[in-house]
């Protein structure tokens, strides 16, 4: 193979490694606005796929949702310390009818499924234990999750 071609694959590997890490979050992160109001939206697409695989109740699937988007912040928090403030978006990607010609399910959309919010300054004064917190303790009470959407039925 040609030396530009073994870079650009190089590339995309190095690229998609970080999301097999051993504490790797389900979904897709983007951290679409790291000062002021921060934004960072997760992508969910895969955890409530799997949510539905499994059947899971509208409860439970509503607390795995909720410790991925703990867990997101906690890894987003050392590139928010010029935030005022931070959101969490939990999306997921809709699907609709199986297309006749390609058999398979058809984009129905963006589902923007919950919302966690909290202030810079408590993301900040907990960076340090933020992602043991986020693995199994409880939600600190500066954290306010709200569900905006509805899931997928099941």
């Amino acid at each position: 193979m040609r030396p530009a071609i073994l870079a650009s694959l190089a590339a995309m590997v190095l690229t998609a490694l970080p999301a097999y890490a051993d504490d790797a979050i389900p979904g897709k992160i983007v951290l679409a606005r790291a000062s002021g109001s921060a934004i960072i939206i997760y992508d969910a697409t895969s955890e409530v796929a799997s949510v539905v695989h499994d059947k899971v109740v509208d409860a439970q699937a509503n607390d795995r949702l909720e410790r991925d988007a703990f867990r997101v912040l906690a890894q987003e928090a050392p590139n928010l310390s010029a935030a005022s403030s931070v959101t969490v978006r939990v999306t997921y990607a809709e699907t609709g009818d199986v297309s006749p010609v390609y058999g398979s399910p058809t984009f129905a959309g963006i589902e923007r499924y919950a919302v966690l919010t909290c202030s810079g300054a408590d993301v900040k004064s907990d960076r340090d234990a933020f992602k043991e917190k986020a693995a199994t303790a409880a939600f600190p009470g500066w954290l306010k999750f709200e569900v905006v959407g509805k899931l997928p039925p099941r």
